[in-house]
């Protein structure tokens, strides 16, 4: 560890900026009790999305885009569940005479799984808000560009690719039984092979830039889409004024006023989802920023990194991190029911109107009612 000149000259040892305790203490609350109550309720959520998209059926993209962020989302929030549970102190190894070490088990059993349903989640909400920024743009052309087919296969895609790159992880960390003499006892710990540091630092890189670039698709495409709605509002404008100044001409021309009603119909439609999608893609920058910047750091500053004199920072803001990509993954259900009708049509259909009487709903749904290609 490297160290400072004192005013006599002599080195003197540079400690961590967070103590140890501060570290437990805050990390407890984030992991252990905030992320294990929100991750219940985001496997409770999802599961439910994903019944509700099934029953609407797989007949257009967006519906197969979402079922895929839900499976996604679902994984995430599931390996959270455990996590939350081997960080807890209570689940303690002593005490309870456990048959293996928590913080051993749950680097591969849910620490990678979750890291790729994250990465997966990211992507496939990058093809929800391009496919958005489309039907802003060219809404007569979309369902032909992206459609059911090529959304599964996106999907698909995603899914393997990044669990393609947690299986050189499970090559170099293994889960071994070990005897330990001083307790007379067997139990399983977290080995590591001997070229663990070149080959994980090798797939780190490119785990960490799979994180960055789908951070950085959804952001741009989140502010072409933001963009793409403020367009769509001025065209609406305009042909409102064309209208109120040329009844006239409408009367005798049945075809242009068609027309018009028609485009402006779908694109009204269109504007709904794709404010709900924006405002997805907004909460998952804003949950996303403390993971992703970590990480960055992390691969950039070899004293961040585990072992090293600023590590207890990093697991501070790995926790927080880790809690806001669970409030992400777990909130989705809120959006699609207040913002779009077919969406709590279903889900009143599947468990019954009187359990989801949310206040405000209804006023909701009269601004959204007869969209059917929202989610």
């Amino acid at each position: 560890m490297s160290g400072v000149h004192g005013g006599n000259g002599k080195a003197v040892a540079k400690g961590p900026l967070v103590s140890k305790r501060v570290r437990d203490i805050f990390v407890t609350i984030n992991m252990a009790i905030l992320s294990q109550i929100i991750s219940v309720f985001g496997v409770v959520a999802n599961i439910i999305n994903i019944a509700v998209f099934m029953k609407q059926g797989f007949g257009e993209a967006m519906t197969v885009t979402l079922t895929g962020l839900a499976v996604a989302d679902l994984g995430t929030v599931t390996c959270q569940v455990w996590l939350s549970i081997c960080w807890n102190p209570w689940f303690d190894f002593e005490r309870l005479k456990l048959q293996f070490r928590p913080l051993h088990i749950e680097y591969l059993s849910a620490g990678h799984p979750r890291l790729s349903s994250v990465r997966v989640s990211a992507w496939i909400l990058a093809l929800a808000t391009f496919e958005r920024c489309l039907c802003i743009t060219i809404p007569f052309k979309v369902r032909e560009i992206i459609t059911p087919y090529r959304a599964r296969v996106f999907v698909i895609v995603v899914f393997a690719v990044n669990t393609a790159c947690a299986v050189p992880f499970y090559y170099t960390s293994r889960i071994v039984q070990f005897f330990d003499s001083s307790a007379n006892r067997s139990y399983l710990i977290l080995s590591f092979t001997d070229d663990r540091q070149q080959i994980d630092s090798v797939f780190f890189a490119f785990s960490v830039s799979l994180t960055v670039i789908s951070f950085v698709a959804v952001a741009l495409c989140t502010i072409v889409l933001v963009y793409s709605l403020d367009k769509a509002s001025q065209w609406r404008e305009s042909v409102k004024t064309s209208n109120e100044t040329k009844e006239e001409f409408k009367k005798t021309n049945r075809s242009a006023a068609k027309k018009d009603h028609g485009k402006t119909t779908q694109l009204n439609k269109n504007k709904r989802a794709a404010k709900m999608v924006s405002l997805i893609s907004t909460i998952f920058i804003v949950c996303s920023l403390p993971n992703t910047v970590n990480q960055l750091v992390m691969s950039m500053v070899p004293e961040y990194a585990k072992n090293g004199a600023y590590n207890n920072i990093n697991q501070m803001f790995w926790s927080l991190g880790y809690m806001f990509e669970t409030v992400n993954a777990s909130i989705n259900i809120f959006m699609y029911y207040f913002m779009s009708t077919r969406y709590r049509t279903t889900i009143q259909e599947l468990f019954g109107a009187c359990c989801f009487c949310m206040d405000g709903a209804d006023n909701v749904g009269k601004e959204t009612e007869g969209n059917q290609t929202e989610r």
